[in-house]
């Protein structure tokens, strides 16, 4: 082991993980030297950290992909303790598969432990989860292709998992590639799996496939790149989620039973993946939300949407998060076709076929909105970092904007309902900003996009005229009962009127927390669309074309 271009300096003078070197030759000895520490691996000095991040990850932040077995992992880690005590040589797979571990724990850790573990140990909890981060990095590369087994698998997907969580969207892809290449390498997209392995084995590497192959297809409709397997090369099985209980259909759902259902979904809609994100053949579009319809109205009974199976909410916490997790996959999946309806002009030359699409458009982003809702709830705060959370909200509310701006004839259907879901987006923006990285860049963005519609929403809120209807398309409206706010002093209101969850004073604040200028006020100047993309959206402008969105706004015309 050495330090990058350190070889004449001292080694403690000015540490960074990311100077490390290490080879496989390296573990036994790191076994009983401190350098185990300043390479990220477990603290010594702080049970604390041995015991609560580690299980942290197992008991909440894993039931997200499922991509460990809780029994396996806990029994080798104590093996693993025990071998690092005795001084006997570690395993580089699972140790940096525990490394990995302890990466992605510590980005979702409570107040409590964060709190203490930086007490104990003088440093952020974040600073620790880089350092993970880069000393596993180190370690894995020591790891030859096709050499590191399940444990490999593991920690190449929790790489992607921790890039996700740090809005590295293209990172996250890039490491997905990697972990799904070394997958193959293993054979685990075959049907038949090699000889010799255990039953354990094999329904492990079904569950870590489907994991991958569901990641694909989404991340390739969020990134808009190609898919990385080639599905007509896949002769996989699906899981038969036997591991926790061997009849699933009389006990609780399986903790991989949400990612087994999301893989189908990815196998019917892939053909289709041509098709997403644009506007698309009418009959086209019509059958990918019939398809997804079905597969919502086919999920497990603890996974439905009206009348869910609850018995198991509370003694299994992972049951309430897939559910609303599966629902938020399954709408956003369903808009991505009709998405192009959200930005395209409607004026007296659009066409009654446009405009029936447009108005399934809108009924599936307030939709969208509404379980996105549901699901903020469910993880705010500490789960926040869950990527899915800011993006939905992000992404439903600025293309419901874009659908306003380009309402031409003032025809959209439930415009009302639009702009309380726009509004109640900037709210829960709002939140996430206070404790995401993603949310702290997105919620000025989204709460700039909203201002620039502000003549509507002031006349929303105030029920009061901005000024006349202009020829040029001046985004105005006169007063009428259609576009009232409820009481927008009312958080509960705003909330119930979009049929969502009963709202707290801690999710809705009042309109005058949203920035929203109110009758009297200056109105900001309205934007183009060279003023959005000239913003900077972090990581975010990786995934995010605004010239898609079409945001060009005409400006106010001059008043006497």
């Amino acid at each position: 082991m050495k330090l990058r271009g350190r070889e004449e300096e001292d080694p403690a003078s000015s540490f960074n993980p990311e100077d490390i070197e290490i080879t496989a030759e390296d573990l036994p000895a790191l076994a009983a030297k401190d350098e185990l520490r300043n390479l990220g691996y477990m603290p010594d000095q702080s049970p604390l950290f041995g015991k609560a991040v580690p299980t942290r990850y197992l008991e909440v932040t894993n039931f997200s992909y499922y991509a460990l077995y809780p029994p396996i992992f806990s029994r080798d880690y104590a093996a693993w303790w025990s071998d690092r005590a005795s001084g006997k040589p570690l395993t580089p797979e699972f140790t940096c598969l525990l490394i990995r571990v302890c990466a992605c724990s510590s980005q979702y850790l409570n107040s409590e432990i964060q709190t203490r573990l930086e007490s104990e140990l003088g440093e952020s909890v974040q600073s620790l989860s880089e350092s993970y981060h880069h000393a596993a990095k180190q370690l894995s590369n020591t790891i030859a292709p096709g050499k590191g087994g399940l444990a490999q698998i593991q920690q190449l997907f929790l790489t992607a998992a921790w890039f996700k969580s740090e809005s590295l969207f293209v990172e996250s892809w890039h490491a997905l590639s990697s972990c799904i290449h070394e997958a193959q390498e293993l054979g685990m997209h075959k049907k038949v799996q090699k000889p010799g392995l255990s039953e354990f084995e094999i329904e492990m590497r079904r569950r870590l496939w489907c994991l991958l192959y569901t990641w694909d297809w989404q991340m390739s409709m969020l990134l808009s790149r190609p898919l990385i397997i080639n599905p007509a090369a896949c002769s996989y099985e699906l899981p038969n989620m036997k591991l926790e209980t061997l009849d699933p259909a009389t006990g609780p759902p399986s903790p991989v039973s949400h990612i087994a259902s999301q893989c189908e979904l990815g196998q019917m809609i892939t053909r289709d993946l041509t098709a997403m994100g644009g506007t698309t053949d009418v009959i086209e579009t019509d059958s990918i939300k019939s398809d997804i319809e079905t597969w919502i109205d086919s999920l497990p009974a603890a996974y439905q949407e009206n009348n869910p199976d609850t018995r198991w909410d509370e003694e299994h916490i992972y049951v309430p998060l897939q559910r609303r997790q599966l629902h938020a996959i399954g709408y956003m999946t369903m808009l991505l076709p009709f998405k192009g309806y959200l930005v395209k002009t409607f004026d007296s030359q659009a066409s009654d076929v446009d405009r029936a699409r447009r108005a399934s458009a809108i009924e599936i982003a307030l939709h969208l909105m509404k379980v996105s809702h549901r699901l903020f709830d469910h993880v705010f705060p500490v789960n926040a970092k869950f990527h899915l959370v800011t993006f939905l909200i992000f992404d439903t509310a600025a293309f419901l904007c874009s659908a306003i701006i380009h309402d031409k004839d003032r025809s959209l259907p439930q415009r009302e309902n639009a702009f309380q879901a726009i509004k109640l987006a900037c709210s829960l923006m709002g939140q996430l900003a206070s404790v995401t990285k993603t949310g702290a860049i997105c919620y000025p963005v989204l709460n700039r996009l909203a201002k620039s519609l502000s003549p509507n929403i002031t006349a929303s809120v105030n029920g009061t005229t901005t000024g006349d209807i202009s020829n040029a398309g001046t985004m105005t409206f006169d007063s009428s009962p259609d576009f009232d706010f409820l009481d927008a002093d009312n958080p509960e209101s705003l909330s119930l009127s979009l049929g969502l969850m009963p709202a707290n004073g801690m999710f809705l604040p009042s309109s005058a927390d949203l920035d929203f200028p109110m009758a009297g006020m200056e109105i900001p100047p309205i934007m183009s669309v060279g003023d959005f993309s000239n913003m900077d959206v972090g990581q975010f402008d990786q995934i995010w074309d605004w010239q898609n969105l079409d945001l060009t706004l005409l400006p106010l015309p001059h008043t006497k």
